[in-house]
C-alpha cells in the first residue's frame, strides 16, 4: 500500500487509490444490504421460483392467471412434462375429445398408429381410406419384373419390400415375433415392434419399468424421472441436498 507523507509546512494529500477503494466498499455493502432487504416475490400455492420474479407450477398443476390449478386427468390419459396445453395426453388407442379420452375405432383392414394426431389409424397395404373405412385398391394385374419372396411386394423396378408384420432377412420375409406388452410399428427398420407405455425392451421382450417413490414415467413411457426436489441415485430418488 502506498503511503503519502507530507513535507514540513505542506498539507497532506489524500491517497486517491485508498479513497476509491473505500467508496467501492461502501457501494458494494449498500447493494448487498439492499438485496438482503428485498422481499421474496409472492408465489401461489403449488408453485416455485424459477429465476428473478418468475415462477412455475408444480407437476400436476397448470397456470391460470396468477394461480396454479390442479390438472384433471381423464380416464385413459397420463400427465405430461409439458407446461403448455392441457397437461395430459391420451394413452395409445385413445384420442382426445372434449376433455376426455375416447377409444379409437379402428375399421377393418386398418391398424393403430403411434401418432396421437389425426384419427390414430391407417389402412393396410392394398386398401385406401374412404370416409371411416378401408376399401380395397384396384390394381391392374401385371407380370412381376422379378421373383419376390412370400409376404413381399414390388415397390419400384426390381425392388421389393416386406409386408407389415414381416421383416427382411437376406432374400426372405420373416414373421416378426411381437412379445407380450408390445405392438407392431410402421418402421421398416429395427426389430419392427415397440414396447407399450410402462415397459422397456430387454432381451427380445418387454419388461415392466419399476418406477421408484417420488418418480414418474416420462412422456415416452420408456423411462422415469425424479419429481422436483429429488435427484436420481441408482434406482431411487433421493431428496436434494439443502
Amino acid at each position: 500500500m502506498e503511503v503519502a507523507f507530507a513535507r514540513p509546512g505542506q498539507v497532506p494529500q489524500p491517497n486517491v487509490r485508498m479513497v476509491a477503494l473505500v467508496v467501492a466498499m461502501i457501494v458494494l455493502s449498500s447493494s448487498v444490504l439492499s438485496c438482503l432487504a428485498t422481499e421474496s416475490p409472492e408465489v401461489p400455492e403449488h408453485a416455485y421460483i424459477t429465476y428473478g420474479d418468475s415462477w412455475k407450477c408444480e407437476r400436476g398443476f397448470k397456470r391460470a392467471d396468477d394461480k396454479c390449478q390442479s390438472i384433471k386427468v381423464p380416464e385413459h390419459a397420463f400427465l405430461t412434462e409439458s407446461t403448455y396445453g392441457d397437461g395430459w395426453k391420451c394413452e395409445r388407442g385413445f384420442k382426445s375429445a372434449e376433455d376426455e379420452c375416447q377409444a379409437i375405432k379402428v375399421p377393418e383392414h386398418a391398424f393403430l398408429t403411434e401418432s396421437s394426431s389425426g384419427d390414430g389409424w391407417k389402412c393396410e397395404r392394398g386398401f385406401k381410406r374412404a370416409d371411416d373405412e378401408c376399401q380395397p385398391v384396384e390394381v391392374p394385374e401385371k407380370e412381376a419384373p422379378s421373383e419376390i419372396p412370400e409376404h413381399a411386394y414390388i415397390t419400384y423396378g426390381d425392388s421389393w419390400k416386406c409386408e407389415r408384420g414381416f421383416k427382411r432377412t437376406d432374400d426372405e420375409c420373416q414373421s416378426i415375433k411381437v412379445p407380450e406388452h408390445a405392438y407392431l410399428t410402421d418402421s421398416s427398420f429395427g426389430v419392427g415392434w415397440k414396447c407399450e407405455r410402462g415397459f422397456k425392451s430387454a432381451d427380445d421382450e418387454c419388461q415392466p419399468i419399476k418406477v421408484p417413490e417420488h418418480a414418474f414415467l416420462t412422456d415416452y413411457g420408456d423411462s422415469w424421472k425424479c419429481e422436483r426436489g429429488f435427484k436420481r441415485e441408482d434406482n431411487r430418488c433421493s431428496p436434494n441436498d439443502g
